[in-house]
């Protein structure tokens, strides 16, 4: 009621300023001055305008108010905010006139408009709510179609403004300048929402005069313009972004409520499918809508749908409708920087596109404004840029060559730089052997490759599908590349955590190893698998890639991969409590290792003895062992094999009694694992420790030891987990005891 009552207020107003000037007039008698006729014509459209709109409030739909917006059947999900900042720059308050909308297609620009244009009619904020678009998108049976309607120019959509609005006269017009003054004039006194969609196709001279008609535009008529590309000076931009992950949730349950067989399907997929169909789609509602409709009207499954979405050539209706129109008009800079980018999977900046592409800043710099203004790429705050999913799954499929499908295009014959991919790969590659490596310092650059770790991990991805691991061998370069990304990484892999990760790459590298004939590759590939399979005490799964890398070390013919071979040997014959074989296994690598100089190697032999020794209660012959290993990583200065040493004389001084050794032994395990960010040598001295206060009687000390170590091995599924759960229990029962 207090919008009508301030509207009728206003009407009243204005009602008595007409009179007033009706008054004027009638004292002219036939002799009227054009001024006062023309400002009592504007203050008629003032009446009229607030008449129109007061009795929208009112819950009426007067003639008076012209309305082409389309029937709104579809499902509108989110855009809270958006909508708000709409609604904000549609207030005579602002004095812009109006919001421009932009982003990639199938966003929901459309959709948000009129949205906010339903919205406002409901708030009766305008006169009269017109809709023009220059194309109108389809989702079909058949997938995506595009139809391109006559309004290609500023004059076409002049005269469908004018005839919304009743100007026959101005429709009849033939001189197109003379049109649009009489629309502009025909606005004066009105309160009219004008909505532009589809700009995008229209070419730069006819945007630029849209640009200028509205710069022109009588307040306090409003437009609202929605575009792929940027524009919108003088007005509020909103780039529209994904969909939040919960209103793409809640726009799959809307359509399943309007097809049974998408509702049997969604509630039967479990929710990490649902996950990942939301990330593939980037949150974009027309590739949602798409790949429901996959389910709803093809009978696909929701795991098959989404496949098809995440294979643009298996999809040319939608990917097609996308991006092709833009592929036309990319300079061979912009297509280079779109397959730069589109193997980094976090934003990228300036500098590490320059370093990455034989680009200058300058020509980079041009590129991105133009890629940016087109919405195929997305500039975040720190001057960094990327790609939406959708984006550079379609670029990843030009450039991969697939850029048709039948006879249905996805770039129009137009190819993508697969050089400049390759240029990205080698810098990624590049980047991880920097960083990386098994040297003594290696963990002190650990944090760089941690920081990009999703992009050298998606680096691994595309190199195994470039190589065509494991069904053959399409690419020897990339196969080649994706071992040397594993050798640099599979310590970083190791020390922070990233077990499943490491068991995949190292099964990666043996496969690619074997596809090159590389027999050592191969058997260090699958060294790495089986040793994270020893760790979480998986043994049966380990003995498999431990026999592989037996066989791969054997063909290799270098004596020591036989002897690291013939040590991991040792390690599952140890962890099957064949303590006999175990040391035959070790002593014989000892023996290998001391033969060839190899003191690191012969430190870690030295060290698996000592832990045989030590499980068959032989624990002076373990003390040997493990203090000649650690002398030697001592000298060497290794850090991180110093840490494991530490720790296993901890627990000897445990299964000694030695109860003043083990605290010490434990500190200087977990100060070292800290500091080289081994996180499984974390864990086993916070829980070691945790035992050792559990023994003093200081469970609140304890338990949060405890439970530090039991989220670290939660996480890794070491070995040691159920006996740090068992622990993290008996604290908790403890303390609340105490």
């Amino acid at each position: 009621m207090d919008n009508q009552e301030a509207l009728q207020r206003t009407l009243n107003r204005a009602r008595r300023a007409l009179q007033i000037l009706e008054e004027e007039k009638a004292s002219y008698g036939i002799r009227v001055p054009v001024d006062l006729q023309i400002e009592l014509e504007e203050k008629q459209k003032e009446v009229t305008s607030i008449e129109a709109r007061l009795s929208q409030l009112q819950g009426k739909r007067p003639e008076s108010v012209p309305d082409n917006l389309p029937r709104y059947n579809d499902v509108f999900v989110g855009r809270k905010q958006e909508i708000a900042r709409c609604l904000e720059a549609l207030s005579p308050e602002e004095r812009g006139w109006g919001v421009a909308i932009d982003g990639i297609g199938g966003m929901g620009k459309t959709a948000l408009a009129l949205e906010v244009a339903h919205l406002a009619r409901q708030k009766g904020l305008f006169d009269a709510y017109l809709f023009v678009s220059a194309k109108t998108t389809r989702l079909s049976i058949e997938g995506v179609r595009e139809e391109t309607l006559a309004e290609s120019s500023l004059d076409s959509f002049c005269r469908e403004f004018a005839k919304g609005l009743g100007q026959a006269d101005i429709v009849k017009m033939t001189d197109a300048t003379e049109r649009r003054r009489a629309l502009l004039d025909a606005l004066r006194g009105r309160c009219t929402l004008l909505i532009w969609d589809n700009l995008e196709t229209l070419n730069a001279e006819e945007r630029d005069m849209i640009a200028e008609f509205l710069r022109k535009l009588p307040t306090p008529n409003k437009a609202i313009i929605t575009s792929r590309r940027r524009t919108g000076e003088s007005a509020v931009t909103i780039r529209l972004d994904r969909l939040l992950k919960a209103e793409a949730l809640e726009l799959m349950q809307a359509k399943g409520r309007s097809h049974p067989r998408l509702a049997q399907e969604l509630n039967a997929t479990k929710p990490e499918i649902l996950t990942a169909l939301y990330e593939a789609s980037g949150g974009n509602p027309l590739a949602l809508d798409w790949t429901l409709g996959q389910v709803a009207h093809k009978g696909y499954s929701i795991s098959d749908a989404l496949e098809r979405l995440r294979n643009a050539a298996k999809s040319p209706d939608l990917y097609g409708f996308l991006f092709a129109d833009s592929a036309q008009i990319l300079s061979e800079n912009d297509r280079t920087l779109l397959s730069a980018l589109a193997v980094f999977l976090t934003p990228a900046k300036t500098a590490a596109l320059a370093d990455s592409t034989d680009l200058a800043i300058t020509e980079i710099q041009v590129s991105l404004e133009r890629l940016v203004t087109l919405s195929l790429v997305n500039e975040l705050d720190g001057e960094r840029f990327g790609l939406h999913p959708l984006t550079r799954t379609y670029v990843r499929a030009a450039v991969g060559g697939t850029d048709t499908v039948g006879t249905a295009p996805l770039a129009s014959g137009i190819r993508f730089d697969s050089a400049a991919q390759g240029k990205v790969l080698h810098y990624w590659v590049d980047f991880a052997q920097k960083y990386g490596g098994e040297g003594k310092d290696a963990y002190q650059t650990h944090d760089k490759l941690e920081a990009e770790w999703q992009n050298l991990e998606g680096v691994a991805t595309t190199l195994r599908e470039m190589a065509s691991i494991p069904d053959g061998l399409k690419d020897r370069q990339a196969a080649q590349m994706l071992i040397d990304l594993e050798s640099a990484l599979s310590n970083f892999l190791l020390f922070r955590g990233y077990w499943d990760e490491r068991i995949r790459l190292g099964e990666w590298r043996y496969q690619a190893g074997k596809a090159l004939d590389q027999w050592s590759d191969a058997g260090w590939g699958a060294y790495n698998t089986a040793f994270i399979y020893f760790y979480r005490a998986e043994t049966e799964q380990a003995a498999i890639w431990v026999n592989q890398m037996a066989e791969a070390m054997e063909r290799s013919g270098s004596r020591r991969n036989k002897a690291v071979a013939s040590q991991l040997q040792g390690n599952i014959a140890s962890q099957r409590k064949n303590w006999i074989e175990a040391e035959r296994f070790y002593q014989e690598t000892l023996a290998i290792f001391r033969e060839l100089k190899e003191e690191t190697a012969e430190a870690i032999a030295l060290n698996w003895l000592g832990t045989v020794a030590q499980s068959q209660g032989q624990y002076d012959r373990a003390e040997s062992y493990y203090k000649q290993a650690l002398v030697i990583e001592e000298k060497l200065g290794n850090k991180g094999r110093q840490a494991t040493y530490y720790g296993n004389l901890g627990l000897l001084a445990l299964d000694c009694d030695r109860p003043s050794e083990v605290r010490p032994w434990y500190e200087r395990e977990l100060a070292l694992a800290q500091e080289v960010g081994r996180q499984d040598l974390v864990a086993d001295a916070q829980s070691s420790l945790a035992q050792v206060l559990e023994e003093e009687g200081r469970y609140t000390e304890a338990l949060p030891l405890a439970l530090a170590a039991l989220e670290i091995q939660e996480r890794l599924r070491d070995q040691s987990l159920d006996w740090t759960r068992q622990l993290v229990e008996r604290l908790r029962h403890k303390v609340k005891m105490e």
